[in-house]
């Protein structure tokens, strides 16, 4: 099984409600999504499924992934997700499904960075992954061994404007 896992893109401070909760992405938080999701488009992964949590801005950012990868009615909003929640709460909803398959779980810091800890190793090197907003990290994970995974790669909106990037691109 392939697990992406996403930060929301960049969000802004306040809310017209007051509630953490109800932010919106900004203007860059949205180019930078669509730029994620064109790299993953033509990465060798397909996305078939999108987890996020319930948060207005892992839902917005799930939908510009879903309309860019051309993915329909497989969004579904999942509590274990939201920052104040465990994120390894959700292995038990992954096992289910095939080796094959790949998820897309958009989340919050610093919940994201521990679940991919966990996911690849119980190592102090991976403890703390750099997760800047909209940086997403592809893992491959036999889903007997969920704590046995391996990077593919890890890639943010700043690495994708790199000269460095952009040259080993053409």
């Amino acid at each position: 099984m392939k697990i992406i896992l996403a930060r929301h893109g960049e969000a802004e401070y306040n809310s017209p409600t007051g509630y953490d909760k109800d932010r919106h992405l900004t203007d860059t938080g949205v180019l930078d999504i669509r730029k994620m999701a064109s790299f993953i488009k033509v990465s060798s992964l397909k996305v078939q499924h999108i987890l996020h949590s319930p948060y207005t801005r892992t839902r917005e950012t799930a939908e510009i992934y879903a309309e860019e990868l051309g993915i329909s009615e497989v969004l579904e909003s999942c509590d274990e997700l939201a920052p104040e929640n465990d994120c390894s709460d959700l292995l038990c909803k992954l096992k289910p499904f095939s080796n094959s398959e790949t998820f897309l779980l958009v989340s919050h810091n610093p919940g994201i960075s521990h679940f991919a800890a966990q996911l690849i190793q119980e190592d102090s090197l991976f403890q703390n992954l750099p997760f800047s907003p909209g940086t997403t990290l592809a893992i491959n994970i036999a889903r007997e061994f969920f704590r046995k995974g391996q990077i593919i790669w890890m890639i943010s909106p700043n690495d994708l404007n790199s000269e460095l990037f952009l040259q080993s691109r053409v």
